[in-house]
Order: C-alpha cells, then structure tokens, then sequence
C-alpha cells in the first residue's frame, strides 16, 4: 500500500514554510519538535503584534492585549471542546468584550466547519 500523505491546507503550507525558515536543522525528537513548533509560533505571535494594524485593533477593543486575548479565546475553546459550547460561551460572555466574543464565535464556527467537512 502506498504511503498516504494527506492534503496539506494553505496555512499549514505557509505554516511550514515559515517553520523551516526559522530552524534550518530538523527535529531529531518528538520533543524537539514540540519545541520548535511553539517557538514558531511565539515568531509568528511576535510578527503579528508589531503589525500598524493589530496594534489600532488592540487600541479599538478594550485595549486587550493580544497575548491576554489569545489566552482567553484559548480557555474559552477548550471549555466549549471539553465541556460544551455552552460552558465556552458563558465564560466567554462574562468578559464583557464584543471582540473577544466575536473572535471565539468565529474561531468556534471554523473549528466545527472544518471538523464537518473532516467526517464527510
């Protein structure tokens, strides 16, 4: 049986490339690689953050800290994942912050499209 390599999406793509720009050496270990994979992705957090616009959006929601704001979308989709959507979306709420709240109904609706279309 041949080898199945699944189809890569665009941002796992640009995902790796950038992941490969930044460690030219590959992973030895499953542990190395988790290592690698987080530092990518604190890189391309860092990127993001002194971005003109992301810093204006900040300033317009709250003045929410993207690190906090992930942090919180983050609890909030683990709840709604472990516990129920339900459970994410009351903890979500009691931040009082439109842009937190639309951020986890997005992140939310891509999950689960994603998640759908998996299973078809």
């Amino acid at each position: 049986m041949e080898n199945f390599k699944p189809e890569l999406k665009p941002g796992e793509i640009k995902f790796l490339k950038k992941f490969e720009q930044i460690h030219k050496e590959k992973p030895e270990s499953s542990k190395e690689i988790g290592e690698k994979v987080a530092l990518t992705i604190e890189k391309i957090k860092e990127e993001l953050e002194e971005l003109p616009e992301i810093k204006r959006e900040q300033e317009f929601h709250h003045g929410v800290s993207i690190s906090v704001s992930t942090n919180i979308l983050a609890q909030a989709i683990h709840l709604a994942l472990t516990e129920g959507v339900e459970k994410g979306l009351d903890f979500i709420r009691k931040t009082n912050n439109p842009y937190l709240i639309d951020a986890f109904h997005d992140l939310l609706i891509a999950h689960f499209i994603d998640l759908i279309t998996k299973k078809q």
